[in-house]
């Protein structure tokens, strides 16, 4: 085979992704006629079996036909309405699509033939109709030398690697594991963004065919960024400054663990849900008093974030939105020298509401001309990602020793970032 002109393939799962429902299990519990079905299946939830194990010892017990089939695709598969526009965009830029699925050909092609869709190459498990209603089912692409899954989409992946420059999978759950390791960027949609996020894979969290070409072809205008966490490293400070305010009033002391993961919300709003009504005056006038003493010498930039900086300045606007009082980013941002690459820095008291309301970054967006589409918000906590929900824009999250990964992707950023220097490549258009 000769390599395709345009060098991008699309691999795409089918039960949960292109189909929004799953109808795997639904099918083999449906059209049984001996109980011990469950007994395989239960096998397989354990992990003593793989699918393909599961359809060698359920599939003599499944009793159909093209017409229980055609009733079953009716009322149980739901194919995303975005996938024809979704292959129309793919074909008119020449990139190959295939569907890799470790469910059944027989529901692919029917729930497809109702759509009106063919020419699409399917990897998947056979499933054909033999007299009496019985069911065949085989496994043509499972690895001989695993035998685990049914069709093993690592191994698709690999037959391909050689032909294109840019592999991309979607898929949303267990199957597509493997592969994943193994694609140039995932496009994943619900469990899959977790378990990519936990593992160090490359994904971008997707929720349908309709984001598919504009998160591949995207181009970022404009780029804001959290501060304590993110660009810098402040977090021995403040937590020094929270637990001399809580030492001075004569409070318990609290771990930097646990002052951070509080302290994404305002200081107002912190001192308020710690100290008794009428002491969080006095507790705010405190925490500042100290925090002027030791903020400038006590606080550095991240390693590489000034790097990062200077890669996308030149490409992005920039600027900062954080939780922290404005006067304090300001007077960081120029002891630390980034304040000039900034074209807004914006905090608490600058007459907006604190994240997560999407105040300041509507008035970033305005003050840099940037569209919401075009616009990515860049935070180590959960709370930032909230921040940029709230203001319809995409937040890309950034792992560190308060919030893993896993964590950060239970909260549905865009994607999840190990180190801020991955930004510069996961700003850049994929196609």
């Amino acid at each position: 085979m000769r390599k395709k002109s345009s060098r991008i393939l699309i691999l795409c799962d089918f039960d949960g992704t292109v189909s929004v429902k799953d109808t795997v299990n639904r099918l083999i519990r449906s059209h049984q006629n001996d109980p011990e079905w469950r007994y395989h299946v239960k096998r397989y939830l354990r992990g003593s079996t793989g699918s393909k194990g599961v359809y060698e010892a359920v599939g003599p017990m499944m009793r159909m036909d093209q017409g229980d089939l055609d009733r079953f695709v009716d009322e149980h598969a739901q194919l995303d309405p975005h996938f024809p526009e979704f292959l129309e965009w793919a074909n008119a830029n020449d990139i190959d699509v295939k569907i890799v699925s470790d469910g059944f050909d027989a529901t692919i092609n029917t729930l497809f033939a109702k759509h009106g869709i063919d020419g699409l190459e399917i990897f998947a498990n056979i499933l054909r109709f033999a007299k009496s209603k019985r069911v065949e089912i085989h496994s043509p692409h499972s690895n001989p030398q695993c035998g685990v899954c049914g069709t093993c989409k690592l191994a698709v992946l690999n037959r391909f690697r050689g032909l294109y420059d840019k592999i991309i999978l979607i898929g949303d759950g267990e199957s597509d594991r493997h592969a994943a390791s193994e694609a140039d960027i995932v496009l994943a949609l619900k469990d899959l963004f977790v378990y990519c996020a936990r593992n160090d894979i490359p994904a971008i969290r997707l929720r349908n065919f309709h984001e598919v070409p504009a998160l591949l072809t995207r181009r970022v205008d404009a780029v804001a960024f959290d501060m304590d966490g993110t660009l810098i490293e402040s977090m021995e400070a403040i937590a020094e400054a929270f637990n001399h305010m809580f030492a001075s009033l004569g409070y318990p002391l609290m771990t930097v663990d646990e002052i951070i993961r509080k302290t994404g919300v305002s200081l107002v709003d912190f001192v308020r849900s710690f100290l008794k009504p009428e002491e969080a005056e006095l507790g705010i006038k405190i925490f500042r008093d100290y925090y002027d003493t030791i903020f400038l010498e006590r606080t550095t930039m991240f390693p590489g974030a000034a790097e990062t900086l200077d890669k996308i300045g030149s490409v992005h606007k920039t600027g900062v939105v954080t939780n922290k009082r404005g006067k304090y980013a300001r007077i960081l941002a120029d002891h630390l020298g980034f304040s000039d690459k900034m074209a807004l820095i914006i905090g608490a008291e600058d007459g907006f509401k604190a994240k997560p309301h999407a105040d300041m970054f509507i008035e970033f967006m305005k003050a840099v001309d940037a569209h919401e589409r075009s616009t990515v918000y860049v935070g180590d906590a959960p709370i930032d990602i909230q921040g940029a929900h709230s203001a319809n824009i995409d937040a890309f999250a950034l792992a560190n020793r308060f919030y893993t990964a896993e964590e950060l992707a239970l909260h549905k950023p865009r994607r999840v970032l190990r180190d801020i220097t991955e930004l510069p490549e996961a700003l850049q258009p994929i196609i």
